[in-house]
């Protein structure tokens, strides 16, 4: 939801059974060693965007997200480099020390579980998908 001084809040939700589904596919997507690259493509890939005045919905279809995750989907490599330094960049520009190698965070989660635990690092990787 876009804020007056030009930020975004966040707001997660799950429909029905789909916050035990998102928490299972973070599970897998952890077990199977994906990153904070495999989840911006799987969700690019995936997500539905629904604008409601100014408020824009990004909708995640879990079954098809789970496909991606349990093919062990890992994206471009050229990309992920790319994002690596885009993120290393970012840490340069506020002071903060660059992530350690191979320099991306785990899989952010797309679960109750995982997504309210996030860490700075995780967020980082969520504001610069969202702000797409």
């Amino acid at each position: 939801m876009p804020q007056p001084d030009g930020s975004v809040r966040l707001y997660a939700a799950w429909t029905g059974r789909g916050g035990p589904l998102a928490d299972r596919i973070d599970r897998i997507a952890l077990a199977r060693g994906l990153d904070a690259w495999s989840w911006v493509e799987i969700l690019t890939h995936r997500s539905r965007t629904i604008h409601r005045g100014r408020i824009e919905v990004l909708a995640d279809p879990l079954r098809q997200v789970l496909a991606d995750v349990e093919r062990g989907h890992r994206g471009n490599e050229e990309y992920r480099v790319g994002f690596a330094r885009l993120l290393a960049d970012d840490a340069e520009r506020v002071g903060k020390p660059p992530l350690p190698a191979p320099c991306l965070p785990a899989w952010p989660g797309v679960g109750p579980l995982l997504w309210h635990r996030s860490t700075e690092n995780d967020m980082a990787v969520k504001q610069h998908w969202l702000g797409r």
